[in-house]
């Protein structure tokens, strides 16, 4: 006889672009990144299970026309990149949800203020 059944669970209702509820793990930030990608001025060009977790290129600020490449760790919590043990100089950038690490040694991109600026655009 089966036990009872797991209930799924949600993160806060953001009503997206069809993304109903904010990721509550390192899968959803994936998801979410992959939607706006683009317009974050990132062209993606893997990701991987292994550490970074994607290969990607973003235009150089000042330099219109000229792209670097941009190793990038997802995490949930930016401070889960030190629970982790991950090389602060094996990656350029973590893309999570929430960025909670006040002296992160890495650049962050927090997906949960993107995405408000996102919104805010006429």
């Amino acid at each position: 006889m089966a036990g009872p059944r797991r209930r799924s669970e949600y993160g806060e209702p953001i009503d997206f672009r069809g993304l109903r509820h904010a990721p509550i793990n390192e899968q959803g930030v994936v998801y979410l990144f992959g939607m706006i990608s683009r317009e974050l001025g990132f062209l993606v060009e893997a990701i991987q299970q292994g550490f970074p977790d994607c290969e990607a290129k973003r235009e150089i600020r000042g330099q219109r026309g000229r792209w670097e490449s941009v190793r990038i760790e997802f995490e949930f919590r930016s401070s889960t990149f030190k629970a982790h043990g991950h090389d602060p100089d094996g990656c350029d950038l973590i893309v999570c949800w929430e960025h909670d690490w006040p002296n992160c040694p890495a650049e962050v991109l927090e997906l949960k203020g993107a995405i408000q600026r996102l919104c805010a655009r006429p």
